[in-house]
Formats: C-alpha cells, sequence, structure tokens
C-alpha cells in the first residue's frame, strides 16, 4: 500500500498528524491525568492497527522472535515513550516538549550507526550540533513564561526521547521477522495496553482529577490522530534509513508551535527563543538528511 511512496515523504506525512495530535492531548490534560489517557491512546492505536492489519492482509506465520521485539517497542515506546511524554507535556507545555524531543535525533543516529551500521559525516554531525544548539536555547527561555518550569522537569522529555529513539532500532529487528508493520503496532500497543490497565486497576490516587467527557473526547481525537501518524511512521522506519526518516519526523515541531501558538494561548507562551529554538533545530534535522 505504502511501499509504492519514498519513505521520507511518508515520514514527513505523520508529522502533521503526530503535531494535530499533541494539541488533543494537551487539551485533554487538564481534566484527565497522563495514565488514564495513554490507556485510551494505545486503545484508539490499536484498533485502527488492526483494521489496517486486516484491510492491507494478514500474516500465515507470526515467528516468536518478531512478537518479541514488537513487545518491546510497546514497553519503551507505546508505555514509558507515551505516558513520560503526557507527563512532559503537563510539565513544560506541548511546543517546548515537542521541540525538546529533538534530542532523539542524537539517540536515534547512534542507534543508527553502531548497530544498523548507517554512515555518519560531517554533515550529519553539524545537524546534530545544531539539533542541540536548539535544545539549549528552549531550556534557556526565561522571557514572557507564565510558569516557572524547574530545570529537572526537562529530563521528562529527554527520556522519553530516549525510549522512542530505542524503538527504532527495536522495529527494524521485528519487521526483519514480521514484515507487517500493523500487526508490530497491534502487538506493540496490546502490550502497553495490559501494563497500563493494570497499573489503573491498582492505583488509588485521591487527588485524580475528575474525568470529564470533553477530557475523554479529546483523548480520543488524539488517539486517531496519533494512531495514523504511527501507521506512516512505522512504514517510513521499515522502508527507510533511521538517520533520514527521523530527522524528517521530527519536523512536527514546526505544526505544533504553529497550533500551539493558535489553539493554546492561554496555557501556551510561544516566544521568540521557542521558535528560533525550533527552527534551528529543524535546520539541523534538514543537514542530516541531506
Amino acid at each position: 500500500m505504502l511501499e509504492t511512496i519514498h519513505p521520507n515523504l511518508i515520514a514527513l506525512i505523520s508529522t502533521f498528524f503526530i503535531a494535530s495530535a499533541r494539541i488533543f492531548y494537551q487539551r485533554s490534560l487538564n481534566t484527565i491525568n497522563p495514565l488514564f489517557m495513554t490507556v485510551v491512546v494505545n486503545i484508539v492505536t490499536f484498533i485502527v492497527a488492526v483494521a489496517f492489519y486486516f484491510g492491507i492482509g494478514t500474516m500465515s506465520e507470526w515467528p516468536i522472535q518478531g512478537l518479541f521485539w514488537f513487545f518491546t517497542v510497546g514497553i519503551f515506546g507505546s508505555l514509558l515513550g507515551r505516558y513520560f511524554s503526557f507527563v512532559s507535556q503537563r510539565l513544560v507545555g506541548a511546543a517546548r516538549t515537542s521541540v525538546f524531543l529533538q534530542s532523539v535525533l542524537i539517540w536515534s543516529t547512534i542507534i543508527g550507526v553502531f548497530f544498523l551500521g548507517e554512515s555518519l559525516d560531517l554533515i550529519v554531525a553539524s545537524g546534530i550540533i545544531l539539533v542541540m544548539f536548539g535544545g539549549i536555547l528552549l531550556v534557556r527561555e526565561d522571557v514572557e513564561m507564565r510558569i516557572i518550569i524547574k530545570p529537572i522537569y526537562y529530563l521528562a522529555p529527554i527520556f522519553t526521547a530516549f525510549c522512542f529513539a530505542l524503538t527504532f532500532l527495536l522495529r527494524k529487528y521485528g519487521l526483519v521477522w514480521i514484515d507487517s508493520p500493523p500487526l508490530g503496532m497491534a502487538v506493540s500497543n496490546t502490550t502497553a495496553i495490559i501494563f497500563l490497565s493494570g497499573l489503573l486497576i491498582f492505583k488509588n490516587d485521591s487527588k485524580n482529577k475528575k474525568i470529564s467527557r470533553a477530557g475523554v473526547f479529546n483523548a480520543i481525537a488524539g488517539g486517531l490522530l496519533n494512531a495514523f501518524a504511527a501507521m506512516f511512521f512505522w512504514y517510513a522506519i521499515h522502508l527507510g534509513k533511521v538517520v533520514e526518516v527521523v530527522p524528517i519526523g521530527r519536523l512536527s515541531v514546526l505544526f505544533v508551535i504553529l497550533f500551539s501558538w493558535i489553539f493554546l494561548r492561554e496555557q501556551e507562551s510561544i516566544t521568540m527563543k521557542v521558535v528560533i529554538g525550533g527552527v534551528v533545530s529543524v535546520l539541523g534535522a534538514f543537514l542530516i538528511i541531506s
């Protein structure tokens, strides 16, 4: 289905969906907790993945090795990565989370070079430096901030970036055994749903926010957009190179900054430093794929 499209273009399409999803996530976080929203998003993504799997054709064999790697994708991506991305949005905001997650390029480049045998030249290294510089601009944001962000809070998006970068390697391994991105999505999200549902059952927190219909609607809408973003990105990773596909995927920051300024003005303070940090990171991404 998507095999006829260039993987870099597939990755670019996914950026619009994920940026749109994050706006719904931010709205949802005002009324429901990150754990519950992570469960909702994973359920929606699982449903879409199953629909794609049966829609484009099923696999006759499911080697246990492939299922294992897809399982680990669920642990580090759908579970830990997604949950901490929501925590990060609550701590530092949607736009700053998206820009700071550009550090996933550093992790993914290391993985691509040392584990997948992909090349790293001076231009790619320069791109990584620009991405880091953009992140520094973001962290040092101190103009017109509406809330005080503690430096330690930025550990949340850093850890999130590492988890997501690790999944690129795990997906590559899994797809070697089972050539089906939709099945990989379904297995990884099933893994996350099982663990998160258990946490919801045994968690006893009287301070949790009361779940609202608007919050659930925004979570479902964000989950649907996220599902399409994930599907496109799974195919991009499967068909392309990590050192090219991942930087393009990070271009979603441009959409997030724009959407945050339009829809979340009361919650987000998008200052010049945030914009510059995003632009510098994107320039670095272009150098990496050039």
